[in-house]
């Protein structure tokens, strides 16, 4: 049973490098963590108890330990010791400031005062809810439309409405079905007390699962069109929401490379926010990646709210020094054709 349990562990770590996009090659990447504390008890026992004279038992061992390495190289910049790849920085500069909330609220949920509590405690410049349909716009509009005059709103009922609230001004703001007809996303510009301009998007695309979507085609098109806007973007650029993909996967790496954008959770922690119901079940879908014109001053996932994700709040300041500072991430020729070729992809 020990050499059973192994191989099936094994297999988990080796099916994510096929790069195919059906979904069970891609939804193995999801649980690359808790694959690796797995892998540890495993790895001991057979140590242990393992017979050293059978060869298939010693191939086992070293396909374990190499597993488990990879997986360690794999999630390691996610650990709150490794290297920050976004600077911490002091408050100096309010009218350069911006604080986001993102929040899959779970679209039956109806504990709406629960989140609204979160939205009254933390008070950010740009609140963004997903999963949200006519009931959530209703509830929320009452509590937040009078702070939050800027607003663009698409609720609907097959879970991928969205709500977009800001206390700043808006510019040329647009939702857009940059993929999927059914699947809307935000394009905008907010425009900082100190008159800077930041283009923001905001995505929700569908996961690689049965029942949502059998492929990772839409979600890894989506992604990869709005990368590379983001990369010939002149302005400072945010990109947020459940792009429902694991930090680690080989698309959101390739996400990051492409667009040049930082991800404020390297060197922090995981922050995972799915599932809100499950300790050990627990991934990183929700983010905000930012330019790399942008410090942290805080960043902090919030308490249950009734929904099956935790809401994010993060709190950056525009500074133009740090461009000169903190290191894009950057594609090589073959990722910058991989990811063109993923935005082009027939469905």
């Amino acid at each position: 049973m020990l050499l059973v349990i192994s191989w099936i562990l094994i297999i988990a770590v080796v099916l994510p490098f096929v790069r195919d996009d059906y979904w069970i090659f891609r939804i193995f990447e999801y649980p690359r963590y808790q694959k690796f504390l797995l892998l540890l008890p495993f790895f001991a026992a057979l140590l242990w108890f393992g017979d050293y004279r059978n060869w298939f038992h010693v191939s086992t061992m070293i396909l374990l330990a190499l597993s488990i390495i990879y997986l360690a190289y794999r999630i390691w910049p996610y650990w709150p010791f490794a290297e920050k790849e976004m600077k911490d920085i002091a408050s100096t500069n309010r009218a350069n400031q911006v604080k986001v909330i993102c929040a899959n609220v779970l679209q039956e949920n109806n504990a709406y005062d629960r989140l609204y509590q979160q939205l009254k405690e933390h008070d950010p410049d740009i609140i963004f809810l997903l999963e949200t349909d006519l009931k959530w716009q209703d509830a929320m509009d009452e509590k937040l439309n009078k702070a939050y005059p800027h607003t663009l709103k698409m609720p609907l009922d097959n879970t991928y409405g969205l709500l977009f609230y800001s206390k700043m001004p808006l510019e040329g703001g647009k939702i857009n079905y940059l993929v999927d007809p059914e699947v809307p996303s935000v394009e905008t510009i907010a425009v900082l007390p100190s008159g800077q301009r930041i283009k923001i998007w905001g995505l929700h695309p569908k996961p690689p699962v049965p029942g949502e979507d059998d492929r990772s085609t839409a979600k890894d098109k989506e992604l990869m069109k709005v990368a590379l806007r983001a990369e010939k973007e002149k302005l400072p650029v945010m990109v947020m929401g459940d792009l429902n993909d694991v930090a680690w996967s080989y698309v959101t790496e390739l996400f990051r490379k492409t667009s040049g954008l930082l991800d404020p959770r390297r060197g922090r922690g995981f922050y995972s926010t799915f599932s809100a119901k499950s300790w050990f079940i627990s991934f990183p879908l929700d983010y905000i990646f930012c330019s790399a014109d942008f410090g942290l001053i805080n960043m902090q996932r919030l308490p249950k709210n009734g929904s099956d994700h935790y809401a994010i709040v993060s709190h950056f300041e525009y500074k133009p020094v740090l461009k000169n500072i903190q290191e894009e991430p950057q594609a090589d020729p073959s990722e910058k054709k991989e990811a063109i070729e993923k935005a082009a992809k027939p469905q």
